[in-house]
């Protein structure tokens, strides 16, 4: 994946020790793209992938970081900045679900995962805006999530309500950008069978959440990445703003 000056883009994967974040590093790999590789805990994780796929300290970076304030995501935009040079794509993947009912979510639950899928997200958003905006080329790509079309199952109604706030803020960003060279659009993930879901779901429940699938199957993580591959890719030029649902008709 290079620009119109034969150069490799850069691309700064958050959250790339997830199933979908990983998914999304595999996708870019086989286009020789220069990454960023961001995790939370899991620095080992992201070292292994990048082993398998082949990608050495030359093209890959690894970044930890709990990005739980404005000034720990400004840093790993400017980190990664730095250490690739540019930054021409970003793919946002971080967050999980924080599985609660509503009677026991507590204010900190809310603080948590708006910080986590709204906060965060759009602040990365904002500070790797400048750079692109000068450059006249930039992509975002952000995860968003079927739940906010159903307001969430009975033990993630802030997370819906916080990738639902996700899904506006950025929208609008888009709109403000627009004419600047930079594209910001979401991938509106549906059921994928991740860790997050085995953990978060009984398997009865795991059952009937796909039983009320149109296609009648869970959603793969390599297709979710593909929705990020092609919003990064040239093809996409005359898109933004919009939020791509990938979630087998659901």
């Amino acid at each position: 994946m290079e620009n119109e000056h034969g150069r490799q883009r850069s691309c700064l994967v958050v959250g790339a020790s997830g199933a979908i974040g990983s998914a999304v590093v595999r996708r870019l790999a086989r286009k020789e793209t220069t990454m960023g590789l961001h995790c939370f805990k899991n620095p080992g994780s992201v070292a292994s992938l990048c082993r398998d796929l082949g990608i050495d300290a030359n093209r890959g970076h690894i970044f930890q970081a709990d990005l739980g304030s404005e000034k720990a995501c400004s840093g790993l935009v400017a980190e990664c900045r730095q250490a690739l040079g540019s930054l021409d794509l970003l793919a946002i993947c971080h967050g999980d679900v924080g599985w609660k009912g509503w009677r026991d979510l507590e204010w900190a639950d809310w603080e948590t995962i708006f910080r986590q899928h709204c906060l965060a997200a759009y602040t990365l958003a904002t500070h790797a805006l400048p750079s692109m905006i000068a450059a006249g080329f930039g992509r975002i790509v952000y995860l968003s999530s079927i739940a906010p079309k159903y307001a969430g199952s009975s033990r993630s109604i802030h997370y819906a309500a916080a990738k639902g706030a996700l899904e506006i803020a950025m929208r609008g960003l888009a709109r403000e950008v627009a004419r600047t060279g930079v594209r910001i659009n979401g991938v509106r993930a549906g059921f994928v069978m991740t860790p997050q879901q085995r953990t978060g779901r009984t398997e009865e429940e795991q059952e009937e959440r796909i039983a009320k699938i149109p296609l009648g199957r869970a959603g793969k993580t390599n297709e979710i990445a593909a929705a990020f591959e092609y919003l990064m890719s040239d093809d996409a030029d005359f898109i933004t703003g919009e939020i791509i649902t990938v979630a087998g008709g659901d």
